[in-house]
């Protein structure tokens, strides 16, 4: 009788220890969640930037930029059916489809230099919020003064007529934000198999009377899972740490490997076959996170081009002078007419919300600055390739 009690005593404590870590593991996952969540709001604020951004780059017109401006605007709030927007520049009135006014309003001053010529102003329904209230999240105003700037920044080209060198300046600050915007959705999705692994296998575990072989295989799965997504995430912070150029002795094959670990899962889902023709030992001198960064864009792209699978080909060679590093992808190839503007800033094909525009221009400058050089070839229906030429270590 004692020993059947010790037993059950045994039992009680091993499952009342399986409840206690199940409950973290369900903190675990609802803080993934409020964090995925925070993260598809700052994607949807990154893409309503981007798409003004184009559209002052684009439209010479001033009435016809600031029009596309305001209807774009709503969309990067967090409720977007239940918002509008208006922009007043001089004289003039610019609304978004649907507008209104309420009491619930933030807004923006736009200058040109330090003269105030108009304002920006996002409402929402009266019912979203008392007017005592305020419903805009602080990246919200934010978001609403990085608006603003922009349409300054567009108005005072359009006066002078200098905006070349400017937009230079802002891809500056703007070529992080457009690998990470990319790159997030990979992230997210690769993070979703393994915490459902968690609560899966520590949900199973909570049924079984004692502790079976089986069992402890899965908490072991369960600790393997929760270490591959803090990896993941670390992994992402590394990449998107902004740092001055630091040259230093790499080798470009270690540095291709490392680039697309993020991007392997991707193309195995997508049907995409990785084949590597590296040639040993090539050594260049270069700031590797940018080097990370010209492969991580060019490997998005070939990606994006093969909607229906095929080959990913990575080749690295060298001559007299530079290491030669090609990506070419099987997809969908680039026209003719489009091949001179590759590399232009904003410039894209791709839907809304898929591309900035800002990826291959943001490659170019990357090796402009390394004293290297980039060319691509493509063919309509059969693939791309992007060459990229840095001068070799002991040149």
């Amino acid at each position: 009788m004692e020993i059947i009690d010790n037993r059950v005593e045994k039992q009680r404590q091993l499952i009342e220890k399986l409840q206690q870590r199940n409950v973290k593991l369900e903190r675990f996952y609802d803080e993934y969640k409020r964090v995925f969540r925070n993260e598809g709001e700052r994607i949807k604020e990154l893409n309503c930037l981007y798409q003004v951004a184009q559209y002052v780059v684009i439209e010479s017109d001033t009435d016809a930029a600031l029009d596309k401006i305001v209807r774009i605007v709503p969309h990067g709030w967090q409720y977007a059916k239940e918002s509008c927007a208006r922009i007043t520049f001089k004289d003039n009135q610019y609304l978004s489809p649907g507008f209104f006014e309420s009491g619930v309003v933030q807004s923006e001053r736009i200058f040109v230099e330090t003269v105030i010529v108009g304002a920006i102003e996002v409402f929402y329904k009266p019912g979203l919020a008392s007017e005592s209230d305020d419903p805009f999240l602080i990246e919200e105003k934010n978001l609403l003064k990085g608006i603003a700037d922009i349409i300054s920044f567009y108005l005072e080209k359009q006066r002078d007529n200098e905006n070349g060198k400017l937009i230079q300046q802002q891809l500056l600050h703007a070529d992080r934000l457009a690998t990470i915007g990319q790159l997030a959705a990979g992230v997210a999705h690769e993070l979703n198999e393994p915490l459902g692994n968690i609560l899966g296998l520590a949900q199973l575990s909570l049924k079984l009377p004692e502790m079976p072989d089986q069992a402890q295989k899965d908490l072991e799965k369960i600790e393997e899972c929760v270490i591959y997504s803090r990896e993941i995430i670390k992994k992402l912070m590394e990449f998107s740490r902004q740092s001055p150029l630091s040259k230093e002795k790499i080798n470009i094959n270690e540095v291709i490997d490392n680039s697309i670990t993020f991007l392997e899962a991707r193309c195995i889902k997508e049907g995409i076959e990785i084949i590597r023709q590296y040639t040993e030992n090539i050594t260049v001198t270069a700031d590797p996170n940018q080097i990370k960064q010209v492969i991580t864009n060019l490997t998005i792209n070939a990606i994006q081009a093969m909607k229906n699978g095929g080959k990913l080909i990575i080749v690295t060679r060298k001559n007299s002078k530079n290491a030669v590093l090609a990506i070419e992808d099987t997809g969908i190839g680039i026209p003719a007419d489009n091949i001179s503007k590759t590399f232009m800033p904003f410039f894209t094909t791709k839907d809304v919300g898929e591309g900035t525009g800002l990826g291959l221009s943001v490659v170019y400058g990357i090796i402009r600055n390394h004293n290297g050089d980039i060319k691509v070839s493509s063919e309509p229906g059969k693939g791309t390739i992007f060459e990229v030429c840095l001068p070799l270590e002991e040149n």
